[in-house]
């Protein structure tokens, strides 16, 4: 006979252990959960409860009964923040947005900061907490919670036509300290988030890293740990990263079929470990298209673009730039080239992708004092596997070359893929390789899915052309390479075959493919640490200890100076100067001088 417990288990006052057994009596415990009620408590951890009841009247085993409790114990009051995100908005020397949700009903909340490295709720009491009111609080339209996910669907017994409301708040803060490390929380007395941090930029910045991870496709359990792995491993493998660029693909289903399930996921758990140590720098995947408009109630980016461009996206906030240390960054969006005066005969022009072409010159010109130029986007120019045959990447080389040539970008970051490709440099007039710009690469054996060039490492020289790189995928979703007798087969130059979903128009497009080419397998992120020197980008994949395999190593080196596009020459740079630094643009000479820029006659030229 077992001997009677000397402990109790409890949750909410209840006792839920069977003294005979020393185990806990299902029915009691399956009894007590009929008080818990979804209008009391945050969709997140209501949810979470609900799978784990239905888990254990499906089989109440001694572990599925534990989980329950747990869940119990986790529920969150109605009140409490969740979705948290930092998003740089603007300059990141001195300002930080902030976006985060609300059970709809809850309006009140704002932005707690402190100057503190990992602080905890203590050190939010003090004088010096910097209170941030949002500028935007807004009830979104009621969204499709389940969707037609499996797993949800079946493992909470949600019904699939289940649509939440949700309070979105955005907040900048500003006047910001260069160079210091802050902890910010967001709600109101008694219902405050979790504590997240960010680093402002320097004053004087040198060099730096950012994280590179893409496409999770958030859709079921696996998924999601998949993508929780890669975070985790990446924001342990990079702590010092100032922030982490995601180009899209964050949830799987899109469209009328959207389910925000997938996007709370996304943000409460598979990219938690990376949002609570840096601000996030997204633009959206054509997986995240949805007349929901959960994208824009998620992030706080600059809006600019949108209200200054006739053919604005769906979207707000995935196109808008920044400047970083020594680096100009463009994130731009090629999933709206369809909205405005597309020609979907001939997929030659789109008035969207003009605008966007004209944006890029603009910002390169205001920042041409920048040494680096980086884009980033979800849809790409230039790719080897699954999407190279698709019928949108003629239309985008045609738009997109001129100005890549124009603006000089030294890289450019795509997703979409899901699979690890090195590109070019690309000459972009003729879409081949400048091979003589690649030294110090290594041969490897080649591998039809690992590396299928046999070509690892190496050095690449942008000063005639871009580098296009894709990182593989940060979740489960993997698409593996195409060999060169593939590619030459898919070569069309018969227009009526292009948009087949079966060719391509790019003569000798696995020449391309200058570096490793390949599927790793596992979780994959990408530390890319901008130098004086060069750009270094380290690859790993996240192995199922937690730990970092690193699997690629290589440098972008430019050597030119970088020049204003043709046309632009007359918008004076942005200034990010030293007082009393000269500089020369469009061949004048003009100096800064307390806060004002002054040519040669002493007239005030900004």
């Amino acid at each position: 006979m077992k001997k009677l417990f000397s402990f109790f288990v409890l949750c909410g006052g209840m006792m839920y252990v069977s003294a005979a057994t020393q185990a806990l009596d299902p029915a009691k415990v399956l009894a007590d959960t009929a008080k818990y009620q979804v209008a009391d408590y945050t969709i997140p951890s209501y949810t979470e409860f609900l799978i784990a009841k239905e888990t254990a009247k499906a089989n109440p085993s001694e572990s599925n009964l534990q989980a329950l409790l747990d869940k119990m114990s986790a529920l969150q009051p109605k009140e409490n923040p969740y979705c948290m995100v930092a998003n740089i908005n603007g300059d990141p020397k001195t300002r930080m947005a902030f976006c985060w949700f609300t059970n709809d009903g809850i309006r009140e909340g704002h932005v707690q900061l402190v100057a503190k490295a990992d602080a905890v709720a203590a050190d939010f009491d003090g004088a010096d907490v910097i209170t941030v009111v949002p500028h935007d609080t807004i009830t979104t339209k009621k969204l499709r919670y389940a969707g037609s996910v499996p797993y949800i669907l079946k493992a909470s017994g949600i019904k699939g036509s289940t649509r939440y409301s949700y309070v979105s708040h955005k907040a900048v803060a500003e006047n910001l300290t260069p160079g210091t490390i802050y902890s910010w929380r967001a709600g109101y007395a008694g219902h405050w988030s979790e504590i997240g941090q960010f680093r402002t930029e320097d004053a004087e910045q040198g060099e730096f890293s950012f994280l590179y991870m893409s496409d999770s496709h958030i859709m079921n359990l696996e998924y999601i740990n998949e993508a929780k792995l890669c975070a985790t491993v990446a924001a342990a493998t990079v702590p010092d990263a100032r922030f982490c660029v995601f180009p899209g693909d964050f949830v799987e289903d899109g469209g009328g079929a959207n389910a925000e399930w997938e996007w709370e996921r996304w943000f409460e758990e598979s990219l938690k470990p990376v949002i609570m140590k840096m601000p996030i720098v997204p633009t959206d995947g054509n997986h995240d298209d949805s007349p929901n408009i959960n994208y824009t109630y998620h992030f706080n980016t600059d809006n600019s673009f949108n209200k200054n461009y006739t053919s604005a996206p769906q979207f707000e906030g995935i196109v808008y730039d920044f400047v970083y240390g020594d680096a100009l960054f463009l994130v731009f969006s090629m999933q709206d080239f369809w909205r405005e005066n597309y020609d979907q005969v001939n997929r030659q022009w789109s008035t969207y992708l003009n605008h966007i072409g004209s944006w890029f010159r603009d910002q390169t010109a205001r920042n041409a004092d920048t040494k680096y130029r980086i884009s980033l986007s979800h849809f790409n120019l230039f790719s080897n596997s699954d999407h190279s045959t698709d019928e949108e990447p003629p239309l985008f080389r045609n738009a997109m070359l001129p100005t890549m040539k124009a603006c000089e970008i030294d890289v450019a970051l795509q997703g979409h893929d899901h699979t690890y490709e090195v590109i070019g440099p690309v000459n972009p007039d003729n879409c081949t390789p400048i091979l003589d710009a690649i030294t110090d690469q290594e041969d490897v054996e080649v591998n039809g899915n690992t590396n299928v060039t046999g070509k690892k490492n190496g050095t690449y020289c942008t000063d005639d052309g871009t580098l296009y790189f894709i990182g593989a995928t940060c979740g489960r979703k993997r698409y593996y390479p195409h060999n060169r007798t593939r590619m030459e087969s898919e070569y069309t130059e018969d227009s009526k075959l292009l948009y087949d979903g079966h060719h391509h128009n790019v003569k000798n497009y696995f020449d391309l493919f200058t570096g490793m080419l390949g599927q790793p397998g596992k979780p994959s992120f990408t530390k890319i640490t901008v130098k004086d020197e060069c750009i270094e980008f380290n690859s790993y994949m996240a192995e199922e200890d937690s730990t970092a395999t690193l699997f690629n190593t290589m440098k972008v080196v430019r050597n030119k100076e970088h020049t204003v596009p043709v046309g632009f020459e007359d918008i004076l740079p942005e200034v990010r100067l030293k007082e009393g630094k000269k500089f020369i643009h469009d061949n004048q000479l003009f100096i800064l001088h307390d806060g004002h820029v002054y040519n040669i006659f002493g007239q005030v030229a900004d």
